[in-house]
């Protein structure tokens, strides 16, 4: 409400979880008030800590402050090296004289040392280590720090070769990814950084590439900026990091990246030579800019987790950095979503996250819903008799139209047993002529052609909601089979519960109109009832209607379903998923049959 406002952040907070300061507005108030809040701490170490919990063993900062040391660092600039080296070296303190000197003698006078484990150069025993004392000559925490930068390992400076020489070698099966920082200029600003990675990061090698000294490899990389921050993973692929100079995020995407090893950073060339091979490619097309494009990118390396290289790859292309290329290809807004395979182009309008392009390629390589154009069209207009079409107009730019996409295709999921089942698509951006010969005027428009008709003589329009319960109820119902038998009171215990010669068991769905799960349920227990016809009769009663019938069935919740296998026998079945329901009664129904054999 009022500026300037400081709001202090712990780490991994979110947005809302802002502490407001209301301190003085001075460095040394400020100062105070963070290091407060910071939870990280000096390890105090004992001499039987030292020696029995094999804490000699690992690096560390040392302060040997024992009670003859008057130069120890002050209490606040031990919490700073603890804060600055939390998750890279252990900062300790060590009270005990006798400890103190046999760590190093000069520690009076020098009480800050770097206490380094080294591994024992013969290979040949690799569970020997060696420890090394470096004494700090430094009491200011900027000094301290610095110095103790200096003797940690540096990252691995790589030039044109040697990229190409790691890179030949993950192509050829080596699993070590590569996280690699681009920079100009001295790389000092970057050591705390650095130095801190391999703690987080201990299945990737490091590398820094200097953009001076390797000019045309980061041209070829597209490296426009300093420092810069990319993977190179197994199988070759190489892809840029986008984010901010944040070193969690930095590191979270290294992770993400690595893992994604089909995901792949495509220049104008490979995106040609993918065209020209024919193969099956999702590529997204983005500007670094572009918040959406931001939220896309790690749901797409995600998403490329689910698939093989041989089945269908994953691509990205920078319109920043190929203009040309984006202008060529009709690339007017990022990002653009494509599924090329062959020569077919198909646009990805559906929900933009993990599960939305997962279902989406997937549909594309084994489709479930006919995408019809001016060709394949024809199977409409010479539907037969026994077949049920359902067709989505649609125009890629419609809210509405991408909001139902994903919907179409989970209806076309759930009523995949049914083979008389057609369920197609038209872009009317791209088949217009479609469009304007069967009168489409707006988006979405979804027809159904019914059992019974050939071609497009009949025709029934869908004004209901864009949901796939809504959408599959309305299918239902042009439907032909066993109608769900509502159930009074008298006529249950006549048809359910009365024993008699030929008895069919029954599933019934008890249910109360105003619940809401029983209204999601309906179309599901329909669906269930035509997959069934034939095994079971299928009943539903009104729970509101007959209160006295649910009290003595023990029926008191909704939607509650029972199958009658004998008016004596019955088993409740839980599960509100038709596919689910339909392979357990099956199931049931089975064993039954092979027990009275």
């Amino acid at each position: 409400m009022s500026y300037p406002t400081l709001l202090y952040y712990e780490k991994d907070a979110t947005l809302y979880q802002g502490e407001t300061y209301h301190g003085e507005r001075n460095v040394e108030s400020l100062q105070n008030y963070v290091l407060d809040r910071l939870n990280t701490d000096a390890q105090t170490i004992s001499p039987s800590d030292w020696d029995h919990d094999g804490l000699r063993k690992k690096s560390w900062l040392l302060l040997l402050c024992a009670e003859d040391t008057d130069s120890c660092p002050e209490p606040e600039t031990i919490k700073k090296l603890a804060s600055i080296f939390e998750g890279l070296i252990p900062v300790g303190i060590i009270n005990d004289p006798k400890l103190a000197n046999s760590i190093y003698k000069k520690y009076k006078e020098q009480p800050v040392v770097f206490w380094e484990i080294k591994d024992s150069e013969d290979t040949s025993d690799k569970s020997t280590s060696t420890a090394e004392v470096h004494n700090i000559e430094a009491s200011d925490t900027k000094e301290i720090v610095t110095k103790v930068l200096s003797l940690l390992p540096d990252p691995q400076f790589l030039n044109e070769e040697s990229f190409k020489d790691i890179r030949t070698q993950l192509r050829l099966g080596s699993e070590e990814s590569w996280l690699i920082c681009f920079h100009l200029g001295a790389a000092t600003d970057l050591n705390l950084q650095w130095k801190r990675i391999p703690a987080w990061l201990p299945n990737m090698k490091l590398g820094l590439i200097h953009c001076g000294r390797s000019a045309s490899l980061c041209a070829s990389l597209h490296v426009s900026h300093y420092p810069a921050w990319g993977v190179l993973k197994q199988m070759g692929a190489f892809e840029l990091y986008h984010g901010r100079d944040i070193l969690h995020e930095i590191v979270a995407f290294a992770r993400e990246s690595s893992q994604s090893t089909n995901l792949h950073a495509l220049s104008p060339a490979e995106f040609y030579s993918i065209i020209k091979e024919g193969g099956a490619w999702f590529i997204d097309w983005y500007a670094p800019w572009c918040p959406p494009c931001k939220k896309l990118l790690p749901e797409m390396r995600k998403a490329s987790q689910h698939f093989t290289p041989e089945s269908v790859q994953f691509g990205t292309i920078d319109c920043t950095l190929h203009s040309s290329l984006c202008s060529y290809e009709g690339i007017r807004a990022y990002p653009t979503t494509r599924f090329y395979n062959g020569s077919k182009i198909h646009h990805f309008h559906g929900v933009p996250n993990e599960q939305g392009i997962v279902e989406f390629v997937e549909n594309m390589l084994h489709p479930i819903v006919t995408t019809l154009d001016e060709d394949s069209f024809i199977q409409l207009q010479r539907k037969s008799e026994e077949q049920l079409w359902i067709v989505d107009y649609y125009a890629p730019w419609c809210g509405p139209c991408q909001r139902l996409m994903p919907e179409i295709h989970a209806l076309a999921k759930q009523l995949s047993n049914f083979e008389f089942v057609r369920i197609g698509q038209v872009d009317c951006t791209v088949h217009s002529n479609i469009c304007h010969s069967q009168n489409v005027k707006s988006y979405p428009t979804v027809r159904l052609y019914p059992l019974g008709s050939k071609g497009l003589n009949t025709v029934a329009m869908y004004n209901g909601h864009l949901d796939v319960m809504s959408l599959k109820k309305w299918v239902l119902s042009f439907m032909p089979g066993t109608v769900v038998k509502p159930l009074s009171g008298k006529k249950f215990h006549k048809a359910v519960l009365s024993d008699h010669d030929h008895y069919k068991p029954w599933l019934v769905d008890f249910y109360a109109p105003w619940c809401g799960h029983c209204v999601h349920f309906e179309p599901e227990f329909l669906l269930i009832a035509k997959t069934l016809d034939g095994r079971v009769k299928t009943g539903k009663v009104n729970c509101q209607e007959e209160h006295n019938l649910c009290q003595e069935v023990n029926v008191n919740r909704y939607p509650t379903v029972y199958l009658y296998l004998s008016p004596n026998e019955r088993q409740e079945i839980t599960s509100q998923v038709a596919a689910d329901v339909v392979q357990e009664i099956n199931s049931i129904l089975t064993r039954r049959f092979r027990d009275e054999l």
